[in-house]
């Protein structure tokens, strides 16, 4: 089966608006098979009288392609720049997408890479890890679906750990950024406009029934969200891969993470093995699932209990050396 990028990808039904000049794009289910609906996540775009700001920009070509068709018809043709906010290859591989939609607004001499922005680790992950990320998607979601993917590794890095991104353009300036490692990847980038009341943290806070720690240290991600529930204003809005989400949504992943930390560590204490405490905490998934789920999906289920087994044991191997 062939994914149109283009079905359906300018409706109004697919776009949120958060503030005046900040939208999020929802419809990346669209260009992927149901084997890689995982994959679909929010495009945010944040606009200004000269110019807009893509970020992240989807899992494959078709995506990116389906997301700049509908930012182009919904944003005229004024010149983008696209942020990959980390290295995983659903959020950085739609870059290709782009590039054709945009290539007209290019100055002379200048390429569509020098438009695409990351840190340096992102941006030296990218490089290293793809082809073998399509790859690895063709082969989960067929090789229709990646059709025309390429890594377009940025040219345009943030090579300090705090700033704003008025140095892209000046209307950017309230924007705050700051890299952060081993939240959920090697590297993750976080923005925050207080004017706005607004905070853009990736996939480091999920909807989900059992959050995924991913590739992050559970301590840094504990931390995270400790601060972030503290800095947040009853008013904030925080933009997600995943849509915009609560601050109750902080709360619970914060929460989960600590007891699950503190589980593990009991654990370690009483010298249970690792194979016997990931079965002990497992068996007891239904205490730390967030209170607004009711289980009704077997298949839900058994992915959460899987992403739920796999924290534990990443948690294990970290709070390991901790123990006494």
């Amino acid at each position: 089966m062939l994914f149109s990028p283009q079905a359906n990808a300018q409706g109004d039904a697919c776009w949120q608006q958060h503030r005046a000049t900040v939208y999020e794009w929802t419809c990346a289910a669209q260009s992927l098979p149901p084997e890689g609906q995982d994959f679909a996540l929010s495009i945010v775009v944040v606009d200004s009288p000269k110019t807009i700001l893509v970020i992240d920009s989807g899992a494959t070509a078709a995506v990116g392609e389906s997301a700049a068709a509908a930012i182009r018809s919904k944003f005229g043709t004024k010149p983008v720049w696209i942020l990959n906010t980390q290295p995983k290859p659903e959020h950085v591989l739609g870059n290709v997408g782009l590039r054709a939609q945009f290539a007209g607004t290019l100055r002379e001499g200048e390429s569509f890479a020098s438009r695409l922005v990351a840190g340096k680790k992102t941006a030296d992950l990218m490089r290293a890890r793809c082809p073998a990320c399509i790859e690895n998607f063709s082969e989960r979601m067929g090789s229709n679906s990646v059709k025309g993917t390429e890594s377009l590794v940025p040219e345009r890095i943030l090579r300090t750990k705090t700033g704003h991104l008025g140095l892209l353009n000046g209307d950017w300036t309230p924007w705050k950024y700051r890299l952060y490692r081993d939240l959920e990847t090697e590297e993750a980038l976080v923005l925050r406009n207080q004017e706005l009341k607004l905070w853009w943290v990736g996939s480091a806070v999920q909807n989900r029934d059992i959050p995924d720690l991913y590739d992050g240290d559970v301590v840094e991600r504990i931390n995270f969200l400790g601060r972030l529930k503290t800095r947040m204003s009853a008013d904030d809005t925080i933009l997600t891969s995943f849509g915009a989400l609560g601050r109750d949504w902080v709360e619970r992943n914060l929460n989960y993470f600590v007891r699950v930390q503190q589980e593990v560590l009991y654990g370690l204490e009483e010298g249970v093995s690792e194979v016997e405490l990931i079965e002990q905490i497992s068996a007891k998934i239904s205490e730390f699932q967030n209170p607004v789920y009711v289980q009704t999906d077997l298949k839900a289920s058994a992915k959460a209990l899987e992403i739920h087994q796999l924290n534990v044991q990443r948690i294990y191997r970290q709070t390991e050396p901790l123990a006494f």
